[in-house]
């Protein structure tokens, strides 16, 4: 059975401008949630700007509740950190889903997981391709592993810094 992964907007224009979104709908059974399909309309190759269809490759999510996008929210105000809508709404279906992974470069975002101790259902962008059988070195550093493991940390420490432990 599929790993299933949860993509936000960044990685599905990233993965599109690399020419890497086939090789993860293959490996993993990927899904996204409305606000992203809304976000990750188009990917820029050679100059040129191109549409993103990702048609029937992914599955969209469009029954995030409301109370869990409100708790999002208020993690993210009490962490002081900005969060776009699209990762807000896929923290948001990830804090009550099952087996569901979140793959997202978003320092915030990551940041945020980290903050909330989601951080075992996150990927890096970085590990989802090597998953995937690509080992290449031609991502950018916001998908390196390096980078991921620093946000998570720096997420663990604001969760220390602001978390109202009662």
């Amino acid at each position: 059975m599929k790993k299933l992964l949860l993509l936000d907007a960044d990685v599905i224009i990233d993965l599109h401008t690399l020419g890497l979104f086939e090789k993860i709908t293959k490996t993993y059974e990927v899904s996204v949630t409305r606000t992203v399909v809304d976000e990750a309309r188009y990917f820029k190759r050679e100059g040129k700007k191109h549409k993103i269809d990702i048609g029937e490759s992914v599955t969209v999510i469009s029954d995030v509740d409301l109370d869990s996008l409100k708790m999002v929210q208020g993690e993210a105000k009490e962490a002081r950190l900005g969060i776009d809508p699209g990762e807000l709404e896929s923290i948001a279906y990830l804090s009550n889903a099952e087996k569901v992974t979140f793959c997202t470069c978003d320092k915030a975002a990551i940041k945020l997981i980290s903050y909330m101790e989601l951080e075992t259902k996150s990927i890096s962008v970085e590990k989802a391709v090597k998953g995937a059988g690509h080992h290449k070195k031609n991502l950018y550093p916001r998908h390196f592993e390096k980078m991921f493991e620093k946000c998570i940390k720096d997420g663990k420490v604001l969760r220390v810094q602001f978390k109202k432990l009662t």
